[in-house]
């Protein structure tokens, strides 16, 4: 059976939509969730560094006090505080909490962290399934001129 070309890119296409489909499901579970609802409830609060872990993604370990209560948490610095090697015990930093939650922080500017999920999922279901369908696209169609070389489908000699 002989596949058209616009079959064969009709099925490309279906393969890509449902592989950035199910990328967009798995990867933006993760982060955008908690990420949206830090974005739209969450409220900034001034932290002390109590130490860092660079060599741990940067790992940068807080405290903050919050109607007479203190709240530890620990993120990544960056996005809109200094990177993990410019901080000390003792600095200030931005960190936001969920009123709901305030046990719920995350270190740095919450735009600048929703920016940057954004971008790395629209990178993710963009390219990686177009890899994916690219690297498929080559298979078969390496596989096609191998199986219409003279000889292979008429069970002829050696070529």
């Amino acid at each position: 059976m002989r596949v058209t070309r616009r079959a064969a890119v009709l099925r490309s296409t279906l393969l890509y939509v449902i592989i950035a489909f199910v990328l967009a499901v798995v990867l933006g579970h993760f982060n955008v969730p908690d990420h949206w609802r830090m974005l739209n409830d969450g409220q900034a609060a001034r932290a002390t560094v109590v130490r860092t872990n660079c060599d741990d993604h940067g790992s940068v370990f807080y405290r903050f006090d919050l109607a007479g209560r203190e709240y530890t948490g620990v993120g990544n610095a960056g996005f809109g505080t200094p990177e993990c090697g410019q901080l000390k015990p003792g600095d200030h930093i931005v960190v936001y909490y969920l009123p709901s939650d305030p046990n719920v922080t995350l270190p740095g500017e919450i735009r600048h962290r929703w920016d940057n999920e954004l971008i790395f999922l629209f990178l993710a279901v963009t390219i990686f399934p177009a890899v994916i369908v690219s690297s498929f696209w080559r298979y078969l169609r390496a596989g096609l001129r191998v199986a219409t070389k003279p000889g292979r489908l008429t069970g002829g000699g050696p070529n």
